[in-house]
């Protein structure tokens, strides 16, 4: 179903990416949304590992067990990162598309699919389940201009999240190059090898919102 609602109805894409840069500088309100990324991150680590009946809580990105090898750890949450900028391209492209409701459907079944088999803790239950009620109330009552305001504003939040991400995770690097006990994404493997993987996900995310701005945005 395509809404085909007139562009008039929409703000340049600019201000939502700046209305979703704001939300994630807000306290609590930022956790909230930010759960949407960590989600995904969560959902693709579960898959990649087979641990289809593995524990997720949603607090933040989970390190892996010490079971798996320095090599594999790093890449699956490397994997991770890489689901996040996937997604903010094909977000934006059934932005493109004005294809809003299937963003909403899309988020709504990935965290359902999140409760039965991976939330376990209360936090991530009330939040999976308050997060798809507010998602699922345009569409059951039809209110299909601000089911497109949200649509676009999840996925301008998603890149923006990733582009954050990049950044954190080369933080993460150089805090723990002055303090070795410190743990994060990259806290398995040496420090140029994780120094190098951290500048390429930046790269990577920081690329991924030229290529929507520039192949996708810039056709809308």
């Amino acid at each position: 179903m395509n809404l085909n609602l007139n562009f008039n109805y929409t703000f340049p894409i600019y201000v939502y990416l700046l209305t979703a840069l704001i939300v994630s500088q807000i306290p609590y309100v930022r956790v909230y949304f930010s759960l949407c990324n960590t989600l995904l991150h969560e959902v693709i680590r579960v898959i990649l590992t087979g641990g289809v009946f593995n524990k997720m809580t949603l607090h933040n990105k989970q390190n892996l067990n010490s079971e798996h090898p320095r090599f594999t750890h790093t890449l699956i949450n490397y994997a991770g990162y890489t689901g996040e900028s996937l997604a903010a391209i094909g977000l934006f492209y059934l932005v493109s598309k004005q294809n809003y409701e299937y963003i909403i459907y899309l988020f709504i079944g990935v965290i359902g699919i999140a409760m039965l088999f991976w939330i376990r803790n209360v936090w991530g239950i009330l939040w999976a389940l308050s997060f798809s009620s507010l998602l699922a109330l345009p569409i059951y009552f039809r209110y299909d201009i601000l089911l497109m305001h949200i649509s676009i504003l999840l996925a301008s939040f998603i890149l923006i999240q990733s582009i954050m991400n990049g950044i954190q995770v080369c933080m993460e690097i150089l805090l723990k190059r002055r303090n070795p006990a410190l743990s994060g994404f990259f806290a398995r493997i040496k420090i140029i090898p994780a120094m190098i993987l951290g500048v390429i996900l930046l790269g990577q995310s920081v690329y991924t919102g030229y290529f929507i701005v520039k192949n996708i945005i810039s056709l809308y």
